[in-house]
């Protein structure tokens, strides 16, 4: 029987094992150097042919694909213009960094986009709030947390804010629309009572019928339409306006013997168009002087004409019938709608001015048309609106009934907000040719 020692059966074992490589380990060694080699050899490769997808953050947003394969279009040093200078030329090649960071410069020589708020203590830069190579996305569709950055305390280099503080998403902690906050009045002058004109069969110029929203509030068209598969954009409602809305069951007669209207305009042209209108009626037909009024609609008949002998002239006549109509002008049929402040020196009136609120919410954007699937009285309970001071914008959980994340309609702030005054960008300078873009 062989005996072996602890030393005998050590002398097997190699002890430098780990200097030479085997099975499993000589192919990790080996992969370790081959695949990041096959990697810079293909980044190479690529780079030279001159496809720049292995070292781009992602692909960019809709609006700049067609820059995509260019990165020296937006990766460059440029400076930005002052208010008031034209937009700098693209920079020369040494600037073409495809590793530079995209500055405001580089942004505004295509993009003549006005500051966000001339008072902001901290302007942010273009790619503040607007995160390109994230994919086919929108860069105006900017995410919350930038909004919220600033406004969520918001500092100004001078003056107040004018914007409430925005602390999180809509409606979770968004402020009340200031337009109806409790204590809101519409600042407009003209008598109107809603309810009244929402009455079933009411007296129209053709017999009974029944007004609708949308008889006089009508979306106004904003732009015409390029294509014809594509709607017009209707925004704000457009103005009412006597013509239009009101002189069909309003009309401004003011003589049972004058076919013509009083013109819908301020006393001191109204005055001589009725002295006008009468010196020539009476003198188409003399034998008036002494013939009795009919009984006529175009003026109330509440307001009955005196008794008074003939009149002896057409002078005596036209003053007679002027100073009858003014006052069933004066005190009927313009006071239906307008209060009167004061009298002015020649006995003419002067009333308040309509101070009808073009935009309710200067400071938001709306558009009528994505809302045309739901009835008008849904949003404005006008129905039940029988004062002129009634403000009758639907309140923030109206609009959170379908705006709101866990209801699926858009809830983010640049769904309202606007954050560029558009009305201040100029003329952008061109900067590239078509063939940059081959």
């Amino acid at each position: 029987m062989r005996i072996r020692t602890a030393k005998q059966r050590a002398q097997r074992i190699d002890l430098y094992y780990f200097t030479r490589a085997y099975g499993l380990r000589r192919w990790r060694r080996g992969l370790s150097i081959a695949l990041p080699v096959a990697v810079i050899l293909w980044i190479g490769g690529v780079a030279a042919a001159g496809n720049r997808k292995p070292y781009s953050a992602g692909p960019v947003s809709r609006a700049h694909a067609f820059a995509e394969p260019r990165c020296e279009m937006c990766h460059r040093t440029v400076a930005a213009p002052q208010p008031g200078q034209p937009v700098p030329a693209r920079a020369d090649s040494a600037n073409r960094l495809f590793r530079q960071h995209t500055t405001d410069g580089a942004c505004l020589t295509c993009h003549e986009a006005p500051a966000h708020a001339a008072n902001q203590t901290t302007p942010p830069t273009c790619a503040t709030c607007h995160r390109d190579h994230q994919g086919r996305v929108e860069l105006s569709k900017t995410d919350d947390r930038f909004c919220v950055a600033c406004h969520g305390e918001l500092h100004t280099t001078h003056g107040e804010p004018r914007v409430a503080k925005a602390i999180d998403a809509f409606p979770s902690r968004h402020p009340e629309f200031a337009a109806v906050r409790p204590g809101a009045a519409d600042p407009g002058r003209i008598k109107f009572n809603h309810a009244v004109h929402l009455k079933d069969g009411l007296r129209g110029p053709s017999g009974p019928e029944t007004l609708m929203c949308a008889t006089c509030h009508r979306p106004e068209i904003v732009r015409t339409v390029t294509h014809p598969k594509r709607l017009p954009a209707t925004a704000l409602m457009a103005p009412v306006s006597y013509r239009q809305q009101c002189a069909r069951c309003h009309p401004l007669f003011f003589d049972e013997r004058i076919a013509e209207q009083a013109p819908h305009d301020v006393p001191e042209k109204v005055r001589p168009f009725v002295r006008q209108a009468l010196a020539a009626y009476i003198q188409r037909n003399p034998t008036a002087l002494a013939a009795a009024d009919d009984v006529r609609r175009r003026v109330p008949l509440n307001f009955p004409r005196p008794v008074e002998p003939p009149a002896r002239t057409p002078q005596e006549w036209v003053t007679r019938r002027v100073a009858f109509d003014e006052r069933i002008l004066w005190n009927k049929t313009c006071a239906e709608c307008h209060e009167r402040a004061s009298t002015a020196d020649a006995g003419l009136p002067i009333y308040e001015k309509s101070n009808i609120t073009r935009q309710w919410m200067p400071r938001a954007a709306f558009d009528h048309a994505p809302h045309s699937m739901v009835t008008c009285e849904s949003c404005h309970a006008a129905r039940g609106s029988a004062k002129t001071s009634d403000v009758l914008l639907p309140k923030q959980a109206v609009c959170a009934t379908c705006h709101a994340p866990s209801k699926g309609a858009e809830s983010r702030c640049f769904e309202c907000h606007r954050y560029h005054d558009w009305t201040q960008a100029r003329p952008v300078a061109a900067a590239y040719t078509l063939r940059e873009f081959k």
